[in-house]
C-alpha cells in the first residue's frame, strides 16, 4: 500500500509559500494572500482526477478526528480554483458542508489567472492508484465506492451524513453473515453504510458490524447515510422484501 501524505496545519504555511512563489515566477507578478471562508459551490478543480485511497483517509479523519485543514485557492472573478485541497473539498462537498476555509491567492487586477476549463468538483473521476491493504481504510474506501455506484445507477448526486441510528430500525439487505466475520471484529471502528427509506435504514455495507453491535449489547450504531439530491426508489428495498428481510433478526449466522 502506498504512503498517503495529508496536509497538516503545520505544513500549510510552507505549502502556501511554495505555490505562491511558483505562480509568481510563472506570471512575473506579486501575489497577495488572504484568509476567508468560501462557499463550497464556488470551488472548481485544477486537477483531472481524485484518488480513492486518499478520499477514504480524509473521510475517516474528518469523521473520527475532526480533521480540518484550509484549502488553497486562486480567485478569478467570483470563482475560486483549488490549487491545493481537492480531496478535502470533495469530501466536504459530499458531507453537505456549505463553507470551507481557504487561503486565497490574489492576482493583481490587471493580470488574469489562466484557469482550466470549468468543471464540477463532484464529477471528477476517481481512480485507484494502488491496492488498499489496510482493512480499516479498505472499509472506508467501500463507502466511496458505493457512493459512486449509487450515483451511477440512479443518475443523481448522493451525499453523506453521519448519524447514530437505532439497531431496531435497521433492515438488512443480505440474508447471511459468517460467524467468523463477526468474531473478527474487535472494535466498531468504521460506520455502517445505509440508505433511509421511510423510517427504516437499509444496510449497504456493514452487516457484520451491525450484528457485532447487537452482540455487544448496543441499542444503536454509528452510520453514514447516503442521501440523494432528489427522490429515489431504491431497488435494494424491493430486494430485501423479496428475501423476507425485515430486521437483523432475519440474518442467518453461518459457520
Amino acid at each position: 500500500m502506498r504512503r498517503i501524505e495529508l496536509t497538516t496545519i503545520e505544513d500549510l504555511p510552507a505549502r502556501i509559500e511554495s505555490i505562491k512563489v511558483s505562480l509568481e515566477r510563472i506570471y512575473g507578478i506579486k501575489i497577495g494572500v488572504e484568509f476567508r471562508a468560501l462557499p463550497v459551490k464556488s470551488l472548481f478543480p485544477t486537477e483531472d482526477f481524485l484518488e480513492k485511497d486518499k478520499l477514504a483517509l480524509i473521510l475517516m479523519k474528518i469523521v473520527d478526528e475532526g480533521y480540518r485543514v484550509p484549502i488553497i485557492t486562486v480567485r478569478k472573478g467570483g470563482e475560486y480554483y483549488v490549487v491545493d485541497g481537492h480531496h478535502r473539498s470533495y469530501i466536504l462537498a459530499k458531507m453537505m458542508e456549505e463553507m470551507v476555509e481557504s487561503y486565497v491567492l490574489r492576482f493583481p487586477e490587471e493580470v488574469s489567472y489562466r484557469a482550466p476549463p470549468k468543471r464540477s468538483m463532484e464529477n471528477l473521476p476517481i481512480i485507484e492508484p494502488a491496492p488498499i491493504d489496510d482493512p480499516i481504510l479498505k472499509a472506508w474506501s467501500q463507502i466511496i465506492t458505493l457512493l459512486k455506484y449509487y450515483e451511477g445507477i440512479y443518475d443523481t448526486q448522493f451525499y453523506m451524513k453521519v448519524e447514530v441510528i437505532p439497531i431496531e430500525n435497521i433492515t438488512p439487505t443480505q440474508p447471511e453473515v459468517s460467524k467468523r466475520q463477526i468474531s473478527s471484529i474487535g472494535r466498531l471502528l468504521v460506520p455502517i453504510l445505509c440508505v433511509k427509506y421511510g423510517e427504516k435504514y437499509y444496510v449497504l455495507d456493514g452487516h457484520a458490524r451491525t450484528l457485532k453491535a447487537r452482540e455487544m449489547g448496543l441499542k444503536s450504531i454509528r452510520a453514514i447515510l447516503l442521501i440523494p439530491r432528489g427522490k429515489v426508489e431504491y431497488g435494494i428495498v424491493k430486494t430485501a422484501e423479496r428475501m423476507g428481510l425485515k430486521s437483523i433478526d432475519d440474518i442467518r449466522i453461518i459457520e
